[in-house]
């Protein structure tokens, strides 16, 4: 059965806290090529949100719910951008990752709480069938570095 948007955010979200608790142990290389995959995940993941999700939560969420979750992807973005070109071994980089985990986890937490179940009470399974199709491909498409000057809409995406 073809997966809805909401389901495919909440399993992306899944991963994300995986990936997270894999580059708590890692070392060396395979640190720093885990966080270049959490960094292309997370921004591939927040651009298709913003696109699909975004405008149909605005009016179903509200707009106050839909601009506090861009808000803190902006936020989580930005402190993507400084981890970048930062050597994983270091500990600014340890402490950055932190402070990135305790923010994306909450973001997610809010999504999932706040936001998603108002979207899927006024949605159809078919519509969010739909929007799941249009997210993955959204997502296939979207950046993998992070671009936290860009506004954060549709259309800039």
């Amino acid at each position: 059965m073809p997966q809805g948007i909401i389901e495919a955010l909440r399993n992306d979200h899944d991963e994300v806290r995986g990936m997270f608790a894999e580059l708590e142990t890692a070392t060396g290389e395979q640190r720093r090529d885990l966080f270049h995959q959490l960094l292309s995940e997370l921004v591939r993941h927040e651009v298709a949100e913003e696109e699909i999700l975004r405008p149909v939560s605005k009016r179903d969420a509200g707009e106050a719910i839909a601009n506090a979750r861009n808000r803190e992807e902006s936020k989580a973005e930005e402190l993507l951008k400084e981890m970048e070109n930062l050597d994983t071994s270091t500990a600014e980089f340890t402490l950055k990752l932190a402070t990135l985990r305790e923010e994306v986890e909450r973001h997610a937490a809010a999504e999932e709480t706040q936001e998603f179940p108002l979207v899927e009470a006024k949605e159809s399974p078919e519509r969010l069938e739909k929007m799941g199709r249009v997210y993955a491909a959204a997502k296939k498409a979207a950046p993998t570095r992070p671009h936290p000057s860009a506004p954060n809409t549709p259309v800039a995406n």
